[in-house]
């Protein structure tokens, strides 16, 4: 009868669990971080360049995997602003890339600040170099950002349907856009290459030991908390109980 007296504390077992919930899913994200880490990890220490062909063989590529393709800039660029480097605004140089196999792609040549500068480039076929790199995204999207019909523009952000739209009206063959095959990887090109600009790429900065440390941490304080739980049962409700 005397257990019918007392309620269980369920308003504050289901804010336990939310929170348990909450931490324990940040310390696995944690974990999963470090994963993807050690693999970044190993690619850049890795001395092997892939050589890319078909659009299968892009599709096995993950950023930061070095790639070492041959084939044609073309003329078009987008010039990416609001990019800072040692404490100078400028933009980021995406210029059209032809692989010999057909695909279609945009190098990243790096950092410039002077927009009246020549980015073609004249070289017939040249041998690139470069890490593979996720699309650019942005922070936050203000307004519609459109892509004009021309070599050059300034972009704040580039949206990944207007530009492969824009590359394969200029850069495809009529009737043959099967031959034409646009990917959404882009290719950071290495700071020893020919035809760039200013090159400092941001590798990932946590590392995988302080991801793992940090999960140590999330997991420590989950137990913490079921201990305090367990406390709060043990004063409270049994208590109640077997008084």
């Amino acid at each position: 009868m005397a257990i019918e007296k007392h309620r269980f504390p369920w308003i504050f077992t289901a804010l336990w669990l939310v929170i348990l919930t909450v931490m324990v899913v940040a310390g696995f994200w944690q974990l999963g971080r470090a994963s993807e880490k050690a693999q970044i990890k190993n690619r850049l220490m890795s001395s092997e360049d892939f050589s890319p062909r078909g659009i299968e063989d892009w599709q096995q590529l993950n950023a930061f995997d070095q790639v070492e393709v041959t084939g044609q800039y073309l003329d078009t660029h987008f010039l990416l602003d609001n990019q800072i480097m040692n404490g100078q605004v400028g933009f980021f140089v995406f210029t059209a890339f032809r692989t010999v196999d057909g695909i279609l792609l945009l190098v990243n040549r790096g950092w410039s600040n002077d927009d009246t500068q020549n980015f073609s480039v004249n070289d017939d076929f040249p041998q690139v170099k470069a890490l593979v790199a996720d699309w650019p995204r942005p922070g936050i999207k203000l307004g519609q950002q459109p892509i004009k019909e021309q070599a050059i523009q300034h972009l704040t952000y580039i949206e990944e349907k207007p530009a492969n739209e824009l590359l394969k009206q200029r850069h495809c063959r009529i009737n043959h856009e099967e031959n034409c095959i646009f990917i959404s990887q882009v290719l950071k090109l290495n700071a020893d290459m020919n035809h760039g600009f200013k090159r400092q790429w941001q590798l990932p900065r946590m590392t995988v030991e302080k991801h793992r440390a940090y999960a140590f941490q999330w997991f420590t304080m989950s137990l913490a908390l079921c201990l305090v739980y367990m406390i709060f049962l043990k004063k409270t409700y049994f208590k109640q109980i077997e008084d």
